[in-house]
Parts: C-alpha cells; structure tokens; sequence
C-alpha cells in the first residue's frame, strides 16, 4: 500500500469519527444562539435577578439601618422614662420593660 492511499484511509477514517462529534457540537451552538433559551437569554435573566437582589439587598440595610437608629432613640427614651419613674417612685411591672436587642 502507497502513503497516498493509507493518508486517504486514515483521513476517511478520522472524518467518520469526527463527523458526530460536529453534529453534537453544530446542536450544542444553535441551542446557544437561541434567542429564547441561549446564553444570551439566561445572561439577560441573571442580569435582571441580579439587579433585583441588588435593590432587596439595599432596602434590607435600609431597613436595619432604621432599625438601629429606632433602638437607640428608644433606648434613650427608655433612660429618660426609667429616671422619672425612679423620682416618682413608680414600680413598673416587668412586662412593660424593653427587652434587649439580641433577646429578639
């Protein structure tokens, strides 16, 4: 057998094994550029969901920031009440005590 001929064998050979591997990866490339489903599509998505996890994230720290600005406002509140209810000689039931922060 000539080189010419084994080279055609082997290339004949090669291009049959090869020509499924194309089909799978020519399908794998249209259900990429799919508008509806492809990458695209799933980056637009992620992208959206991003941005709104972004905006919960924001107003979440908007509201412990409102939180932890109430409680020391409270507390203070608190301290003030607590001194003329010492002077007034009022007893408080417990109750109606603040409960510590890390208690809730």
């Amino acid at each position: 057998m000539d080189e010419n001929k084994f080279k055609a064998i082997i290339e004949e050979a090669i291009n049959k094994a090869i020509e499924p591997v194309k089909e799978q990866l020519n399908g794998v490339v249209t259900r990429l550029d799919d508008p509806d489903t492809g990458l695209k599509r799933i980056n637009d998505r992620l992208d959206a969901n991003t941005r709104a996890v972004m905006e919960l994230e924001t107003t979440v720290k908007g509201y412990g920031d409102m939180y932890k600005i109430n409680d020391s406002n409270l507390r203070k509140m608190e301290k003030r009440v607590e001194t003329l209810e010492d002077k007034a000689g009022v007893v408080v039931p417990e109750e109606f005590h603040l409960a510590a922060a890390a208690d809730i």
